[in-house]
């Protein structure tokens, strides 16, 4: 397919992709039922990750240019509109089934997300890194030991084994977290929201359940609603989820998992008590129900506490621990892990040797030489530092505006904000004005279950503004949040 990738733009090579199709659209080159090429192929052709096209095309398939189908004829389709098309009618149930009523919180927060990379807007809504938060110190030089590696200066032919390599700087960087763990019991993995479909692949089947805090991810809801398994919530308190509900829904619903994000949940920014943690351990032993725990954000904590880790308190061998390095380190192909017992890795491995293709182990290389260098902590106390401070501007700006009944927790650490609206505002409302004035933020409603109805709350992230974005973008929104109150 004739899609070029620039490496060297600024613009995710997903969105280089829809636009690219988009062309050749327009050009006629690609007309209504072409069939795509599919996730693995097209990836393989450009040299991308599989998640790259699969984002692509869930882009595409949002915005109406594509349909999909699970049943024969399987595959991606081009979807432009005609008048008595047999082909439109026969695929618009199953479009309508996974864009509206199967997951349309999912297919709302993936729109937003889709407008970030826009420059049309200022962008509190999607959790991204910055140009200047790139880990670019000493990079030069790892790069130059990297060509050195390489024969004949060819870095795609580079025989590089850095598997086991990458894993024990795992182990070593995890010392600090008091996480004591070998090798083996580590398996590397693109991202978290991968490491999680995987898991829930391997242990999970149709009519399964699984319990999960509320307020929630959308995207990890739709991974396990797409396989079958119900999802059941726990609404959180300010410091976590509430045990007792919890315990009531473990003894009606007997869960296989228990999903959590203790430290600086997304979206709330909550961190879990030390009391809950070791109340939660004991409820999965007690019923014999295993925890996944995130810990994705525990790199930007702005204060000296540092509560242990559920794997690290864990005495029942009952937690599987994923985290990744996405928001330290862009550069690397496998940027995430799954910490658990040997048996889960093994067959984790099996699972990713057959889901995902990568080229060669120059992101793991380096990764590696980062780490060792020790630019990977200096680079991560810096994030902390820089990302603090924008915590602070956004929350200075937020209490200029704070008569308008917008009120906020300030996070102990993380990239975002759950702001709380007062009664009298719809955010459906804020965020609709909000955009037109050309600013960004995620609404509430697509962090719960379809059964919400909105109670109130606004995503904000400050991970890739500059200081002017946040002040002229939340004076906008002090203008979006007026023209949203309801009148009464």
């Amino acid at each position: 397919m004739n899609i070029k990738i620039n490496r060297n733009c600024e613009m995710p090579y997903y969105m280089q992709i829809v636009g690219a199709i988009k062309s050749m659209i327009g050009r006629q080159e690609l007309i209504h039922g072409y069939k795509m090429p599919s996730e693995r192929r097209l990836a393989k052709e450009l040299d991308v990750h599989r998640n790259t096209v699969i984002k692509a095309y869930s882009v595409l398939v949002s915005e109406g240019f594509m349909t999909v189908s699970r049943s024969a004829p399987k595959g991606y389709f081009i979807d432009i509109p005609a008048e008595d098309d047999n082909f439109t009618n026969r695929f618009f149930p199953l479009e309508k089934m996974i864009l509206y009523d199967y997951d349309r919180h999912t297919k709302k927060f993936m729109d937003i997300f889709a407008d970030t990379f826009s420059d049309k807007y200022i962008s509190f809504a999607g959790i991204n890194m910055s140009k200047e938060c790139l880990p670019v110190n000493g990079m030069e030089d790892i790069i130059k030991k990297l060509l050195e590696k390489a024969s004949d200066g060819n870095i795609l032919l580079a025989k590089l084994n850095e598997t086991e390599r990458t894993k024990q700087n795992i182990c070593n960087m995890l010392v600090d977290e008091n996480v004591y763990v070998k090798p083996q019991n580590i398996q590397l993995i693109s991202e978290t929201t991968k490491a999680f479909n995987l898991i829930t692949t391997l242990y999970m089947r149709e009519g399964d359940c699984i319990i999960v805090e509320e307020p929630v991810m959308p995207d990890a809801v739709s991974i396990v609603r797409n396989k079958g398994i119900e999802v059941i919530t726990v609404p959180m308190d300010n410091d976590g989820m509430d045990m007792d509900l919890l315990e009531n829904r473990i003894v009606r619903h007997k869960p296989k998992f228990i999903y959590t994000m203790p430290t600086f949940h997304n979206p709330s920014g909550i961190v879990m008590s030390l009391e809950k943690r070791i109340k939660l351990l004991e409820l999965t032993h007690k019923y014999g129900v295993p925890i996944i725990e995130e810990d994705s954000q525990r790199d930007f904590r702005y204060t000296e506490e540092r509560i242990p880790s559920l794997y690290s308190l864990d005495r029942y061998k009952s937690v599987v621990y994923i985290d990744s390095f996405t928001m330290l380190f862009p550069y690397g192909i496998k940027t995430g892990y799954v910490i658990g017992p040997t048996d889960l890795v093994k067959m984790l491995g099996v699972l990713v040797s057959l889901d995902e293709i990568f080229i060669d182990n120059i992101g793991d290389f380096l990764l590696n030489e980062y780490i060792e260098r020790g630019l990977m902590k200096e680079h991560a106390i810096e994030l902390a530092t820089h990302y603090k401070r924008k915590r602070d501007l956004m929350c200075c700006c937020l209490d200029a505006i704070s008569d308008k009944g917008i009120t906020y927790d300030k996070p102990r650490g993380g990239v975002l904000l759950w702001c709380s609206l007062s009664n009298d505002i719809s955010e459906k409302r804020v965020y609709e004005e909000a955009e037109k004035r050309g600013v960004l933020v995620m609404p509430g409603f697509v962090f719960y279950l379809d059964k919400y109805k909105g109670k109130g709350h606004l995503r904000l992230c400050f991970s890739n503004v500059s200081d002017d974005e946040i002040k002229r973008g939340i004076a906008l929104l002090g203008e979006a949040i007026d023209a949203s109150k309801r009148k009464v």
